[in-house]
């Protein structure tokens, strides 16, 4: 007889009979492929045991359970019955626990009290939540799944939550049977409804706070992915994937402009195609790093780099992640603060040579002296003290560019006036020629534009050759100044670099250098002052470097 046919002849829902099978006190004399088979004599003992019919034991008779007056066996009492147990189900929950998980057994007492607390408030609160039968609503459904997402929080692991559930489960129907078959006669009943709705209770309970973990661990998961996924899109450092074939399968934005290419070139194409062939990568180490030059896509060489570690899924390799960190900044950093101080050391020696050895002319030979020349040698020592405060002013105006803190006051300034302030602090400007408009006025701060002015004619008269000529020209509601001198011109390869490194500029070998502070100063000031400034090749030789100012 199949399992709802038994269920007809008893008149019993079918989950109150599988409730019975599963707790043992119903057995099926045979299990087939569609399930459990019942005999009709194991179906009359049963009902000889828990339903008096007048002792006729026929079967015809239809058993309806709300029809039925329990009297002392109501399954209430037996939930009772149960609740005076919890105690006894957690002490045993402790030893199944150990047998699941042996670590457990190294617990000290406090731990296993702790446990068995924590056991003994869970059979109590799943005996409250079973005998609410169909009562049990979405809220409450809803605090047990929180349950589940603390557990996942606190690091606890879904298995042994799904292992302490499991054997919550199977010690209340071990129990429940046991107290029936204490009561005896009749109790059959009771403990199938008991079943029928501590069974489905306890597989909700068991579900909720399987989904809270889960759920919990998901948006763990999530949050993590998407907080990587923003550091890795926002670093500043190149990331990339590659697959076994070394073609790119991922790269953020920082790597695109790293190598100069766009973004969307870079996915599909080879790693060694992006990075140059010349680097010779190997990507088959397992951790490997290097530092390379690579050849941008605009033929820009850049100082990279590249750390590569290997992709694993299941532990076998399916491709290698990397890291591609652009050094060439930082190295150039290191450069330009070694020739800083070079070029430092070199301003400073020259001027305080001077001083010393005039200083020492003056000392020994003071009283010989007539009076024209020792004011000559004032002379030079005021004019070599000069050249120290204006090398330290500029130094101290670089630092305030710098951090944007200088200040500019900017108003009308007649233009020739400014250009002849400007040279008279310029050491030998006798060969400086002065093209400008009378009257012509510029919106600027007069003591900045007369730096400006002072350091491109010095630095003419340095590296160029005489004669310099200083002009200015009106176009478009902005004054063109230029400083042109006769010299050689500046390097083809210093020109990209010309105003934004102190790095020293060569202007012939047989002649010294000079700083390249003058011109950073210059290309800060001018653009404080609301105007530009470039350089470019005379047509007939020589520098020319042309800054505007707006018209006023």
């Amino acid at each position: 007889m199949t399992l709802p046919e038994a269920a007809g002849v008893l008149h019993l829902p079918v989950t109150s009979v599988e409730a019975l099978v599963g707790a043992g006190y119903l057995r099926p004399s045979a299990e087939q492929d569609d399930g459990p088979r019942f005999a009709m004599g194991d179906l009359k003992a049963f009902l000889a045991r828990n339903v008096d019919h007048g002792g006729s034991g026929e079967l015809d008779a239809p058993l309806s359970l709300g029809d039925l007056d329990f009297g002392d066996f109501d399954p209430d009492s037996l939930f009772t019955a149960l609740d005076s147990r919890a105690g006894t189900m957690a002490r045993r929950a402790l030893d199944l626990f150990v047998s699941f998980f042996p670590e457990a057994a190294s617990w000290g007492p406090s731990q296993q009290a702790r446990f068995i607390e924590d056991a003994k408030a869970r059979f109590e609160a799943i005996l409250a939540v079973a005998s609410l039968g169909d009562d049990v609503d979405e809220t409450l459904m809803a605090e047990l799944a929180s349950v589940g997402a603390e557990a996942a929080e606190s690091g606890a692991p879904l298995p042994e939550i799904l292992a302490v559930l499991r054997i919550s489960r199977d010690l209340v129907v071990q129990t429940a049977v046991e107290v029936a078959e204490e009561r005896g006669r009749h109790w059959g009943l009771a403990l199938s409804l008991v079943l029928t709705r501590v069974l489905p209770v306890l597989d909700r309970l068991t579900d909720a706070v399987a989904r809270g973990h889960w759920q919990a661990v998901m948006n763990a998961r999530e949050e993590g992915r998407a907080r990587y996924a923003n550091v890795v899109e926002r670093s500043t450092d190149g990331v990339y994937e590659v697959d076994l074939a070394g073609r790119i399968r991922y790269a953020n934005a920082s790597l695109a402009v790293i190598v100069g290419r766009r973004l969307d070139e870079l996915v599909g194409a080879r790693l060694v195609d992006v990075l140059d062939p010349a680097t010779q990568l190997n990507l088959d180490d397992d951790d490997h790093q290097s530092e390379v030059a690579i050849r941008r896509a605009d033929g820009v060489v850049r100082i990279v780099d590249i750390h590569t570690v290997e992709r694993r899924v299941d532990g076998e390799v399916v491709g290698h992640d990397g890291v591609v960190r652009d050094l060439t900044s930082m190295l150039r950093f290191e450069q330009l603060r070694n020739e800083f101080f070079a070029f430092l050391g070199h301003e400073l020696r020259q001027p305080l040579t001077t001083v010393l050895g005039l200083g020492a002319t003056l000392e020994a030979y003071g009283d010989e002296l007539d009076t024209m020349r020792v004011k000559a040698v004032g002379e030079k020592i005021r004019q070599q003290a000069e050249r120290m405060t204006r090398l330290a002013d500029d130094l101290h105006q670089m630092s305030r560019l710098e951090h944007d803190s200088v200040v500019v006051t900017r108003r009308d300034v007649d233009l020739a006036s400014a250009v002849h302030s400007a040279l008279a602090a310029v050491p030998d400007s006798n060969g400086v020629e002065i093209e400008v408009p009378t009257g012509l006025q510029v919106i600027g701060d007069r003591r900045r534009l007369e730096q400006v002015i002072a350091n491109l004619v010095e630095n003419a008269l340095v590296f160029g050759a005489a004669p310099v000529r200083v002009s200015a020209t009106v176009s478009d509601g902005e004054v063109e100044i230029a400083v042109r001198d006769h010299g050689a011109g500046v390097a083809i390869e210093l020109e990209p670099t010309l105003f934004s490194e102190l790095r020293p500029l060569t202007s012939r070998p047989r002649r010294r250098v000079e700083g390249g502070i003058g011109l950073a100063l210059v290309r800060g000031l001018v653009e404080a002052m609301g105007g530009r400034v470039w350089y470019e090749q005379a047509d007939d030789g020589g520098a020319c470097f042309v800054f505007t100012l707006p018209s006023a």
